[in-house]
């Protein structure tokens, strides 16, 4: 059976057995994967550092046969090496929670290169950036919601944001309905774009102020989507 090559981005990983891994991935070709990596944690191949939260690796597998139940990799090996998100105590703690979103938000066990795209360069782009960076999670969050099929509707302008239907209106129509200032807050964030040359925007209540607005938003917007446990984290970390 042949051999498939990709490259991917670990979402998630489980200790399977005594010295394997499942580990969940979003793969550049291929969707979303689960894949057994043996003897991680054997002496000789000690390698855990591979498999962190939104480390990019190329992989190598052979597809399962219908009797398989997990896929086992053939390869692994670093695709790219972060000078700083797996090291930096603030920008670990950001991959942490979009890591645990991006497990739970994608679905498709089919290829999306431009949503593989995105990701991928977001990640270097927080990745090289020395300072200002603390509101990119909030700008990934809401661009990624393009990708998702929900990003706010910008055609009609008002003075609430409607959570539930997406949309910009002047009455309070919805029970998920945004408040004036926090739309003024939640506008401002839709006109960001992170750069090499970006500054931060948001002070720190305000950036947690926007961090709840978003896993709500995702909520609504979702199946099955539960608030992200490293959540708090991020609060704490910004309080």
């Amino acid at each position: 059976m042949k051999i498939l090559e990709t490259k991917a981005i670990v979402l998630s990983s489980l200790k399977y057995g005594d010295t394997s891994l499942i580990i969940r991935c979003y793969t550049q070709d291929f969707g979303l994967k689960s894949f057994i990596a043996k003897g991680v944690f054997s002496k000789k191949k000690r390698n855990t550092s591979l498999y962190f939260p939104l480390a990019e690796i190329d992989l190598s597998f052979q597809p399962k046969s219908n009797e398989q139940q997990l896929v086992f990799l053939k390869s692994a090996q670093t695709s790219h090496y972060y000078e700083s998100l797996h090291f930096h105590p603030i920008k670990s703690a950001i991959v942490f929670f979009l890591a645990e979103i991006l497990n739970l938000v994608l679905k498709e066990e089919s290829d999306n290169p431009e949503l593989y795209l995105y990701i991928e360069h977001s990640l270097k782009e927080f990745d090289q950036k020395k300072d200002d960076f603390a509101d990119f999670h909030l700008i990934f969050l809401i661009q990624l919601s393009h990708f998702l099929g929900f990003y706010p509707n910008l055609e009609i302008d008002g003075n609430l944001f409607d959570l539930e239907n997406g949309f910009f209106t002047n009455s309070n129509s919805s029970i998920n309905m945004l408040k004036a200032d926090e739309t003024v807050l939640f506008k401002k964030m839709l006109e960001l774009h992170f750069s090499e040359d970006s500054k931060n925007t948001f002070n720190q209540s305000q950036r947690s102020l926007l961090l709840e607005i978003l896993v709500k938003y995702y909520q609504i917007h979702t199946n099955n989507f539960k608030k992200p446990k490293s959540l708090q984290v991020l609060h704490e970390l910004f309080s």
